[in-house]
């Protein structure tokens, strides 16, 4: 079966920088800059959003994405990385800074490059390289249709690993989790996951540049493993991480093995005893060729990577440009000097208020019909020409007791009519049995409650 193509990596990183004595500095700066940038906005009287705040360390650019858990977070532009900083006298059990390194820099300029930079560059002045790691997830990108399996062909080590969970249809599976945190396997589709994401194009030139053919299965065989668990291992540092990495991740196969049901007595599946079952020889393939050394050899110079993470410029601007319009014709979308003037205005108009995903989705005009006697219907009307009337859509968990009450009446009336009524009909009805208002039932009723209860539990 060494046909079987496979990636080995990591495909998450979660770690803390340990900050020195010139951290307070850099965090009042920090702070300072947040303010500053504020200030600005608010003196236009323009609303603004989190990540229209940029500030910059050691003349990197950083977005701002909130405050979360003490930590003020921040994300690079080419989305790389995300890093956090808190007040060095709040929550003294925690390091100052925090990093979580993303895909985009993982699978572009390498997972060492990035650390390096992130310390050497970003942070040189201000940390002691001291780095204790919090969760990684080591991973197997594999070549290999995995839809065959099912939750009960798994056999864990330990009980507190024998929480399964399955996701798919009643053919095929396309996500199976096993275990929790701190320590789980996460097995999954990789292409279909990848069907709603951002970095779909950046994965499958990852896997084309590794030798992978687009159109046959690719899963993705993940351990997610946080600091207690490695901690068992020996594990504090990101230096303890890599140096163990490769046997961690076979004691994690071993942990939790992909069995051969056929093998097991009739005894032992009576009894539940999967541990005498043979390994499938796929699982023995991964774990006894994991290793990562090209996975680590992929890097970059400093100096280029911090040209990489430069600040947004009219260059970057033109690139992002011609791509999209490229997309467009490509895409036969009809575009002309007046439509793109007219996204240019919307563009600047959004500084004047928040404009939310729902808002740039909004693709029709509203209308309204007054008739004879004064009554004022709302319409839509489509791009096309059409006219429709919006659907009118009750959010039951806000309304008052008295209104939920009538509006339960009147869709009890009608979930007879179909499957959609009677879904609008069950949600008003737990809401009102969630209040206590429903009145008691009789006996006679009682089996039509717990029914009830099935369909919500």
């Amino acid at each position: 079966m060494n046909e079987v193509k496979k990636i080995f990596g990591i495909d998450s990183l979660y770690y803390f920088c340990e900050s020195n004595q010139d951290y307070d500095d850099l965090y009042l700066e920090i702070l300072d800059q947040l303010a500053d940038i504020k200030g600005m906005f608010e003196k236009k009287d323009v609303e603004f959003e989190n990540r229209d705040i940029t500030i910059k360390i050691s003349d990197i650019p950083l977005s701002f994405l909130g405050k979360a858990e003490s930590f003020h977070w921040f994300i690079d532009t080419n989305e790389y990385f995300k890093i956090g900083f808190k007040d060095k006298f709040i929550n003294r059990g925690l390091n100052d800074i925090r990093v979580q390194l993303l895909g985009n820099g993982i699978y572009t300029i390498g997972i060492k490059s990035l650390i390096d930079f992130i310390s050497k560059e970003l942070l040189k002045n201000y940390v002691t390289g001291y780095a204790p790691i919090t969760r990684a997830d080591l991973n197997c990108f594999i070549q290999y249709d995995f839809s065959f399996v099912t939750k009960e062909m798994f056999s864990t080590r330990k009980q507190k690993y024998s929480t399964i969970s399955e996701i798919g249809n009643s053919t095929t599976t396309q996500t199976l989790y096993v275990g929790k945190e701190p320590f789980k396997l996460r097995l999954y589709n990789k292409k279909e996951e990848l069907k709603k994401s951002k970095k779909k194009d950046l994965m499958y030139e990852y896997f084309l540049n590794n030798g992978f053919e687009i159109e046959e299965p690719i899963f993705n065989l993940e351990f997610e493993i946080h600091r207690s668990h490695l901690k068992t291992f020996g594990i504090d540092s990101l230096d303890d991480f890599f140096a163990q990495a490769v046997r961690l991740f076979q004691f994690s196969m071993d942990d939790i093995r992909l069995i051969d049901i056929d093998s097991l007595s009739d005894n032992a599946i009576e009894h539940n005893n999967k541990r005498r079952a043979n390994t499938l020889p796929i699982w023995n393939e991964i774990k006894e060729q994991f290793n990562l050394e090209e996975f680590l050899q992929s890097s970059l110079p400093l100096e280029r990577i911090k040209r990489k993470v430069s600040i947004y410029d009219d260059t970057k601007f033109e690139l992002e440009y011609i791509v999209l319009i490229r997309k467009a014709i490509i895409n036969n979308l009809t575009l002309d000097r007046e439509y793109l003037n007219n996204l240019y205005e919307k563009g600047k108009d959004s500084f004047k208020k928040t404009t939310t995903p729902k808002q740039l989705k909004q693709d029709y005009i509203d209308i309204e019909f007054i008739h004879k006697d004064g009554k004022v219907e709302k319409f839509r009307q489509l791009p096309n020409g059409e006219i429709i009337k919006p659907l009118k859509i009750e959010t039951v968990s806000k309304l008052p007791n008295y209104d939920l009450q009538r509006y339960l009446e009147k869709v009890t009336e009608t979930q007879h009519l179909s499957t959609r009524n009677k879904h609008i009909f069950e949600v008003a009805y737990k809401e009102a049995k969630q209040r206590g208002l429903i009145p008691n039932i009789s006996p006679n009723e009682s089996v039509e409650e717990k029914n009830d209860d099935r369909l919500f539990n």
